[in-house]
């Protein structure tokens, strides 16, 4: 299942990378620019089900000539900021919802039997899966997972996932 999401997100990727920025979203991408893309990569970083959709942008604001360091900066920064929200929500959640209390000691436990293992998987899943952070993002918050830890490492995933998604956005401009 893992692999079938990776390959319906590169074949989504690539139908999205097909399609010329025309009429509204060529105006969208012009007026807005960089802002557009943080708006756009925070927006999209608020979802619970599907990748974030300001990868569907990536060409469109290439094509208009945005430097791709400012687009993988500004990228991360929304992204990352939405993620927080996520954290949030699991950090004050714990407290609402008595039945993630197994959850959480699970997690709790897992954490400190393997604590240098929870840093590399939350980099690895940031930076390599094109599914929502806030798989791992939420229990972070839950089991109250140190914020700068956790973000440090989300922010840099962050990086090389927009580093990524844009050099393969890229390659169609």
């Amino acid at each position: 299942m893992f692999f079938g999401l990776i390959l319906v997100f590169a074949a989504v990727s690539v139908w999205f990378a097909t399609v010329e920025p025309d009429g509204a979203l060529e105006e969208w991408v012009f007026r807005y620019g960089y802002i557009g893309f943080f708006g756009a990569a925070f927006l999209g970083g608020l979802n619970f089900a599907i990748p974030s959709f300001h990868l569907a942008f990536i060409v469109p604001f290439l094509n208009v000539g945005l430097e791709i360091w400012a687009l993988v900066i500004l990228g991360a920064l929304g992204t990352t900021l939405a993620d927080s929200v996520g954290y949030v929500l699991g950090h004050s959640g714990g407290a609402a919802l008595g039945s993630l209390g197994r959850l959480r000691t699970w997690g709790e436990g897992a954490v400190a039997k393997y604590p240098r293992l929870a840093p590399v998987i939350l980099f690895a899943w940031v930076s390599f899966v094109p599914m929502p952070n806030e798989i791992f993002i939420i229990p972070a918050g839950l089991i109250r997972y140190g914020l700068l830890k956790t973000f440090t490492v989300v922010f840099a995933g962050n990086i090389i996932f927009n580093l990524l998604a844009l050099n393969f956005g890229n390659l169609f401009v």
